[in-house]
């Protein structure tokens, strides 16, 4: 099963002013989305699983302060996968699991057909 993984960074919270800086990162709220390239659901549509938080961006230090209109979507993916303490590849093998669980239920619900 090959996926397409998107992040997305919806709101960064910052701190108006914090030792002499503007507009400091604070908190970065994110998502990322596995998109299965093969498997499908009853409706056709690709199975999709997704993962959220939020992150704290780290303690301000004013030697390696980037500007808030300098941030970078990949500044905001190096603070989530620290603040979770994995690599891409270990949070987008979570995802694939996750999918192949959708796609091959390791336990499905079922009735007898009599009752």
């Amino acid at each position: 099963m090959t996926n397409t993984y998107t992040w997305d960074f919806p709101q960064i919270d910052t701190a108006p002013s914090e030792n002499g800086l503007t507009d400091v990162a604070k908190t970065v709220h994110w998502r990322v989305t596995a998109v299965s390239d093969s498997e499908t659901n009853a409706e056709g549509q690709a199975l999709s699983v997704s993962a959220y938080g939020t992150a704290a961006a780290g303690e301000v230090d004013a030697d390696t302060f980037v500007a808030f209109d300098s941030l970078t979507k990949d500044w905001c993916k190096a603070r989530v996968l620290a603040g979770l303490e994995k690599t891409e590849a270990e949070l987008q093998e979570m995802l694939d699991e996750q999918m192949d669980a959708i796609a091959n239920p390791p336990v499905v619900g079922k009735v007898p057909a009599g009752w």
